[in-house]
């Protein structure tokens, strides 16, 4: 499982960073429940920071139901009018406190608008149960009449040495052998972002890594049975069910040849895609649906089976979340280095890169000497483009 899924806060208290704005948020959810109605929050501030995680984190501290909207899919007003007004103005079939969240408003109000924002303004004036929308950019013109019937309020990036004490107590939970110097280095690294620091803690994680070959195994063992349940017993034992499922995406296409094969098998894969979207819209019961269809249904999915030698290949996205982690870490040593000479910080010193390039190329030795840069250094910013 990612972290950023096993770790994602339960309660309101289990987040970190922006206590005010929490204990604000939590108020104006206890006044919903007790009867006395708040106007819709507009929750808005950089990636990774917990806008969306609130939300989830209120459901489960008050036994809610939420109803999540991404407002990038509703296109026009029709649209918004049909899920929305259903959403807020029925009731639940669990008979639960109901809870709407709307994300990523800012990025509908980017897009073509067909009356959707004015649709999603009127019915915030009416809604009868707690809204909460989230937003990069909450002063986005065009989201206007949107942030007019909300409250305000704004997360900002977290501190590092916080990030860095979460990821102290996960390390210390998932046994893994990561160096307090290195956990610093990629709370840094996030700045302020807690799930981008969750997954370059994943990506470096090297008991992670001695897993390799028993995952080689287990791919190879579903790709080329053709029974049901040996397929499906590849996602039981020491295997995180959603790197596996990266394997499986990565690999269909080195495994099947014909194209009804290829088909049929990215067909399943998006099936158990499907359910297990649902799941923390609905629950866990419906993980047993996205196993089989992942597993079984990506391995059934053939004619017949492929008596070869299939090479199979580590996830390109757990490859370029590793050399994210190795790049980040670069740039930051360089800039540094670059700052020192140039009095500034290690952020600003890094728009001298450009510059920098070009003076390599007449006085490659001059330049090293000067910033004091190691060879491999010296090729890194040879390389960017």
């Amino acid at each position: 499982m990612l972290l950023t899924t096993k770790y994602a806060p339960k309660n309101v208290d289990e987040m970190i960073g922006n206590d005010e704005k929490r204990d604000y948020i939590k108020k104006w959810m206890l006044n919903w429940i007790a009867g006395r109605k708040k106007r819709p929050l507009l929750v808005y501030g950089p990636p990774g920071v917990g806008k969306t995680s609130m939300a989830y984190a209120l459901k489960n501290q008050y036994d809610l139901e939420i109803v999540e909207m991404n407002a990038s899919e509703l296109r026009n007003r029709a649209r918004i009018e049909h899920v929305a007004k259903s959403a807020t103005l029925a009731g639940t079939l669990s008979g639960k406190g109901k809870l709407i969240l709307i994300d990523d408003v800012d990025i509908f109000a980017g897009r073509k608008d067909s009356g959707g924002t004015g649709a999603v303004a009127s019915l915030l004036k009416e809604a009868n149960c707690p809204v909460i929308l989230t937003a990069t950019d909450a002063w986005n013109r065009k989201i206007s009449t949107i942030r007019s019937e909300c409250d305000l309020v704004e997360m900002k990036k977290i501190n590092k040495f916080t990030i860095k004490k979460l990821l102290e107590r996960i390390t210390k939970k998932e046994n893994m052998e990561i160096g307090e110097p290195e956990l610093l280095e990629i709370a840094e690294n996030a700045s302020g972002d807690v799930r981008s620091a969750l997954n370059d803690l994943q990506a470096g994680n090297t008991s992670q890594r001695d897993r390799k070959k028993d995952i080689f195994n287990k791919i190879r063992t579903m790709f080329k049975t053709t029974d049901y349940k040996e397929a499906r017993s590849i996602a039981f034992g020491d295997v995180d069910f959603n790197i596996l499922k990266l394997w499986i995406d990565e690999n269909i296409p080195n495994e099947y040849e014909s194209i009804p094969d290829l088909a049929n098998a990215y067909y399943w894969l998006s099936k158990g895609d499907v359910f297990e979207g649902r799941i923390r819209r609905s629950n866990w019961i419906l993980l047993k649906y996205s196993i089989d269809l992942t597993t079984a249904g990506v391995a059934l999915a053939k004619e017949k089976p492929y008596r070869k030698f299939t090479r199979y290949y580590f996830p390109t996205y757990l490859k370029e979340m590793s050399r994210t982690i190795q790049r980040r870490a670069a740039l930051k040593k360089i800039g540094r280095k670059i700052g020192k000479k140039t009095h500034t910080n290690y952020k600003d010193a890094r728009n001298l890169l450009p510059l920098i390039k070009a003076q390599l190329k007449k006085n490659r030795e001059e330049i090293r000497k000067y910033y004091d840069f190691e060879e491999s250094e010296m090729e890194f910013i040879e390389k960017i483009k």
